[in-house]
């Protein structure tokens, strides 16, 4: 055993996280032991000082980016390496292993999440082309040949990404901006580093030169200087990041999701109950388009009580296996959620007694979920919790109530055949998606989800030549 400089102990065993910058692997004295949610050491994770954060975004402004159809071909080949290929000393199903131990997610959610990545690669620059309008072109000499037109060109150079540590698809969103020309700098989760860095080994391998995406740890202290020192950024996170960088105009900020589902009276039948306790409880109930509260036209006690069966229905015996129906955290973790959903949620009537809502793993840790809660007003303030399992409100609603309780959503499900309120809720501001009969983790990789990614990186300028 050795020590780090942090002074933790580390095991010289361990997988080595070394930083991915435009110079190539880079190990760095400031380290941190990543622990999995058994809570046995997982790996060594390279910390990025600023100054070499500094240095290496200078680098990556001063590079050219590849051909526009170079790195659609190379984005495909990156694609079948992400799948294919032993990559930083891991094969694809030693890659899982990790991700499955650092992220909770059950062994199939795991894969299934993971083979969702290698398609966002190779589909990256047609989800990237959904967001270019129709009077828009993607060159001057498409628009310099006839009467003009606009030119959809990128905003900057260089993209920062933050990410979180939810699921592996949160790489989708710097893959779209890499496939547009920038470069990418990722700031990988420390809680689930081992995506990113897959990622970027799979396209360097596809002949994408170093600079074109690099991997740069950093604790919070180091994230300003990486977003400061790039010409755009994304950032994901709840509402303390929201608040922090929502106002930044070159910024995108992704979460937090309260996203919703609303059920009018006609619609009570048990076809829809499943329909939204797949919405409670897909992804490990952790994504920010879970359904977190539910508006009930009708006996909303009712619906919680019989939602509340179907979830423990499903969670059964499988909360002990590799396929739990939550997420597995760290025992800290789940005494740290649970107190704070104790506090609360006191005045809520507890249709899953909390005790029952923790599960040890016979592996380590503790599977979390489902909890369900029933309250008697459509504007408690519990409506608005959002926590990393399937946790969910259940509340009365009526026409008269209208889209008020379902502002600040992510996505609304609304299961009605009311066409009025369909379109109240496309006009509110604060919606943020509208499904009509959809479960609200719904996604196609094609869909928008907080805009389109080329929404916020690229700009329309004119172009006109005689």
């Amino acid at each position: 055993m050795t020590q780090t400089p942090l002074g933790i102990a580390e095991d010289d065993e361990l997988l080595s996280l070394p930083l991915l910058t435009h110079r190539g692997e880079h190990t760095t004295r400031a380290r941190e032991i990543l622990y999995g949610v058994d809570g046995r050491p997982l790996a060594s994770l390279s910390l990025a000082p600023d100054l070499l954060i500094s240095q290496t975004l200078q680098a990556q402004a001063r590079a050219e980016p590849l051909p526009t159809e170079e790195r659609a071909e190379r984005l495909a080949e990156a694609s079948r390496r992400f799948l294919d290929d032993e990559l930083g000393g891991l094969s694809f199903e030693e890659h899982l292993g990790y991700v499955n131990r650092a992220s909770g997610h059950n062994a199939r959610l795991t894969e299934e999440l993971s083979r969702a990545v290698a398609a966002a690669i190779a589909q990256a620059p047609a989800r990237a082309d959904r967001a270019r309008p129709n009077g828009s072109v993607r060159s001057w000499q498409e628009a310099a040949d006839g009467a003009g037109s606009g030119v959809w060109t990128r905003r900057g150079e260089t993209v920062a990404a933050v990410l979180s540590g939810n699921a592996p698809t949160i790489q989708n969103g710097w893959l779209q901006a890499l496939a547009l020309g920038y470069r990418v700098a990722v700031r990988p989760s420390r809680r689930e580093p081992f995506t990113a860095r897959r990622v970027i080994l799979a396209l360097r391998a596809a002949g994408f030169p170093d600079s074109s995406a690099v991997y740069l740890p950093t604790t919070h202290g180091g994230v300003p200087t990486l977003l400061r020192r790039a010409d755009l950024g994304f950032v994901y996170g709840g509402a303390d990041v929201a608040a922090r960088y929502g106002s930044t105009s070159t910024i995108k900020v992704g979460g937090p999701g309260r996203s919703k589902t609303l059920v009018t009276r006609e619609h009570l039948t048990p076809a829809v109950l499943d329909a939204v306790a797949d919405s409670v409880a897909a992804l490990s109930g952790a994504a920010c388009v879970n359904t977190t509260a539910v508006l009930v036209e009708g006996d909303h006690r009712r619906f919680a009580r019989e939602l509340a069966d179907v979830l423990r229905g499903r969670a059964g015996e499988r909360q002990t296996t590799g396929q739990h129906l939550g997420p597995r955290v760290t025992r800290e973790s789940a005494d740290e959620l649970l107190g704070q959903l104790e506090r609360s949620a006191s005045h809520a009537l507890a249709e899953i007694p909390l005790k029952e809502v923790a599960t040890p793993h016979p592996d380590g840790g503790v599977v979390l979920g489902p909890a369900v809660f029933a309250v008697d007003d459509p504007r408690d303030r519990l409506l608005g919790t959002e926590l990393p399992f399937p946790c969910v409100f259940v509340a009365p609603w009526t026409a008269a109530d209208g889209v008020g309780p379902l502002r600040n959503s992510l996505v609304v499900n609304a299961i009605t055949g009311d066409a009025e309120l369909v379109g109240a809720l496309l006009r509110a501001p604060s919606v943020g998606n509208v499904h009509v009969n959809v479960p609200t983790v719904h996604s196609d990789g094609n869909l928008p989800h907080e805009d389109y990614i080329g929404d916020f990186l690229m700009r329309n300028k004119a172009v006109v030549s005689v």
